[in-house]
């Protein structure tokens, strides 16, 4: 699996470079790219970080003080975020505290903090889920605690190299004002989520997606035309909770189901980015389901259709 570790600056750089050379420990089917490292001489530095950015299953960014504001990381950041989805970009801070994130772009993401153990830990079994194949929890923690030293002890000499800059700190103000903005924001994205699955008749809200066909509830007194109908309808429904995870529910503004067994939504602009993004993800669904998806955006926007076969 490929890791994109997005750095700026000297500080985030080492730490960059500290993460690339120790995460193939944890899972050897990891594949870091850090772009001081992994850009020969001669080759095209641009063309070759938005390549990398296209191809990674996974986002690290190493944020510093001096860097949260820099436009280079945060441009990586909303690179990121638009082809993994947002359960798949953390912050990575390095010399400073997640509660000391600005109020930009980053915040909207699960950050780790690089001191704590544990929070490592929970990044490294994340990162690990995604990998094929994965390492037994069991094991995986073994090789954890062991190469826990060889990540902690860099951070902490690269940590203390920086410690003489003066440490801005937010104003009480600031942060409940941004514990607000995001309470509400998250209010919004839950009434929306509420919107969507009740225009599509979706009860089925589980987190993850699966192939398995689902279970076939047949009425009585049903002909069989009617049962297949029925199927359809289920099969429809499970592919709309489906797509609606890879988009990103926050960004369907509607949803339904026609002709038994066509899943039709409208989305931000957004959502159809992520849409095309995710186009093979899609074009699975419809070919594994045999169910037709089709997703548009607001006017102007082209959107993508796969039709049921």
């Amino acid at each position: 699996m490929q890791i994109f570790i997005s750095w700026s600056g000297e500080a985030a750089r080492r730490c960059a470079e500290v993460l690339r050379g120790w995460l193939p420990y944890m899972n050897q089917a990891i594949t870091p790219f850090v772009s001081s490292q992994d850009i020969v001489k001669g080759e095209r530095g641009l063309a070759k970080i938005a390549d990398e950015l296209q191809a990674c299953s996974f986002g690290v960014v190493c944020v510093t003080r001096e860097n949260q504001y820099a436009p280079w990381i945060n441009f990586e950041s909303g690179a990121l975020s638009r082809s993994l989805g947002e359960s798949s970009l953390i912050p990575f801070p390095v010399d400073m505290q997640v509660k000391d994130l600005s109020s930009g772009p980053l915040t909207q993401f699960q950050a780790t903090d690089s001191s704590n153990k544990d929070d490592v830990w929970a990044m490294v079994e994340a990162i690990n889920g995604q990998c094929e194949p994965q390492v037994g929890t069991e094991r995986l923690r073994t090789v954890f605690d062991r190469f826990w030293d060889d990540l902690a002890v860099p951070l902490s000499s690269i940590r203390d190299a920086t410690a003489t800059a003066d440490v801005p700190q937010r104003e009480v103000s600031d942060i409940l004002d941004e514990l607000v903005k995001l309470v509400r924001e998250q209010h919004v994205r839950i009434g929306s989520l509420e919107k969507v699955i009740g225009n599509a008749g979706v009860t089925n809200t589980t987190s993850h997606y699966t192939i398995n066909e689902p279970k076939e509830v047949r009425i009585t007194g049903e002909t069989d035309d009617q049962a297949g109908r029925t199927t359809q309808r289920n099969l429809a429904r499970r592919v709309g909770v489906m797509v609606q995870e890879i988009i990103g529910r926050s960004h369907v503004e509607s949803a339904g189901i026609s002709g038994g067994a066509n899943v039709k939504f409208t989305c931000t602009e957004e959502g159809v980015v992520r849409a095309h993004a995710a186009s093979d993800k899609l074009a699975s669904l419809a070919t594994d389901y045999r169910v037709g998806i089709t997703i548009r955006g607001p006017e102007g926007v082209e959107g993508v259709s796969y039709p049921a076969f």
